[in-house]
């Protein structure tokens, strides 16, 4: 079955990357996913493949009935893209001013696309179901993951475990990560409103300084994390903005910054919400101003189970070798996939996308961001296995104990 999976998805590639760079032409930002949604769909059923629309509002679910009732996994793609103008050059770029999928949510659609038509080939050989699982503004928070839960994505049938992947720059094309545990940080973002007296820039006595108060609550801030965190705890705070003052000569009234913290560790993620908010307001009034702090709850530490990794690294490992798979550290970006790990088992990995020699190297998020498209037969094996594997196991286990499903 490995081999069959790998010959399979080598021979789709061509199709992957003509799906793939359709979908980069024409990049749809949070929950505008429309026409997407209707391409995306159009594929799942030219397979064969039953699909619901509406979900999550643009997102999709497709649903592939094998021969057998043994099981239900869950494969997800995000969709949406990001509010950048692109600057890579090339042909297929984005059609759509100011949009890019600089994040590969293209490749993660035409990914899993491309593992849908593996399965759908292999349908006689499948002993459950497979639900692909196509959601909406993984960029913007609160995330599409919320809304694609409450409208059923992972009921009728009850998905048992989920998998999904992102594509990196950071692991050469061929290299897979994967992380049991917590793979990807929490973010939340900051809201500090600052509040002076305003005045004239040459009698500052006469006034209270909100931009200096700033400055202060800004560096005041740093402790909560090399002072108040136990070092061994990995967690960043960032001020990203400071926006106060219209002259040089004129102190304002107030001044607006915010920021994002991320954490690994949900106990601490709560504490260091109310310590940033104690350390900013204690900063402010100490200079005898004032301050407003509001937080927007971003998405939970990404953990992945234990035994769905182990799966999803051993599927790599017999699908492209043992050096292919690699056990990678936590990094402090954010994913809503964490959101499906909350309510049932399953894992997230990295498939590697980099190249130098064709200019494939710029990070993510980047107006220059390339990737190495013959990364989509890693990409679209290693999710067909995984999905085939999970449930062998399942009716394995079922068989074992005399049960059917």
């Amino acid at each position: 079955m490995t081999d069959k999976i790998l010959s399979l998805s080598k021979k789709i590639l061509p199709d992957v990357i003509k799906i793939r760079r359709a979908l980069h032409e024409r990049p749809e930002l949070a929950f505008e996913e429309v026409a997407t949604g209707k391409f995306i769909a159009s594929e799942l059923t030219r397979l064969g493949i039953k699909v619901r629309r509406g979900i999550g509002k643009t997102g999709l679910v497709g649903i592939l009935n094998g021969s057998g009732k043994s099981g239900v996994v869950g494969l997800r793609a995000d969709m949406d893209a990001l509010p950048i103008t692109e600057e890579t050059g090339l042909s297929f770029a984005s059609r759509n001013r100011g949009v890019m999928h600089a994040c590969g949510h293209d490749s993660h659609m035409a990914m899993l696309l491309g593992a849908a038509k593996i399965l759908s080939g292999l349908k006689d050989e499948l002993p459950g179901t497979v639900k692909f699982i196509f959601q909406p503004s993984e960029e913007k928070n609160p995330g599409g993951a919320p809304a694609m839960i409450r409208d059923g994505a992972l009921a009728d049938p009850k998905v048992d475990a989920i998998f999904g992947q992102h594509i990196t720059t950071d692991l050469p094309t061929g290299k897979l990560g994967f992380r049991p545990g917590p793979l990807m940080a929490s973010a939340d973002e900051i809201y500090i409103t600052v509040f002076g007296r305003g005045g004239h820039g040459a009698k500052p006595h006469n006034a209270v300084d909100p931009i200096v108060i700033s400055a202060q609550i800004v560096l005041e801030l740093q402790t909560v994390i090399s002072r108040m965190k136990d070092p061994l705890e990995p967690s960043v705070l960032t001020i990203g903005s400071i926006h106060g003052g219209t002259a040089t000569n004129i102190i304002p009234d107030s001044v607006k910054l915010s920021g994002t913290l991320r954490t690994m560790n949900e106990e601490w993620r709560k504490r260091a919400l109310v310590l940033i908010e104690k350390t900013a307001v204690q900063c402010a009034r100490g200079f005898g101003g004032d301050c407003k702090v509001e937080v927007s709850h971003g998405y939970p530490v990404l953990v992945n189970s234990e035994d769905e990794t182990s799966l999803a690294y051993e599927s790599a490992s017999a699908l492209f070798g043992r050096a292919a798979a690699k056990i990678v550290p936590p990094q402090m970006g954010a994913e809503d996939f964490a959101y499906y790990l909350q309510k049932v088992p399953g894992s997230f990995w990295w498939i590697g996308a980099a190249n130098k020699a064709i200019g494939a190297t710029a990070s993510i998020h980047s107006a220059r961001f390339k990737i190495d498209e013959a990364a989509f037969t890693y990409g679209a094996a290693q999710l067909a296995s995984v999905a085939i594997e999970y449930l062998r196991r399942i009716d394995a286990a079922g068989r074992k104990r005399g049960l059917r499903r």
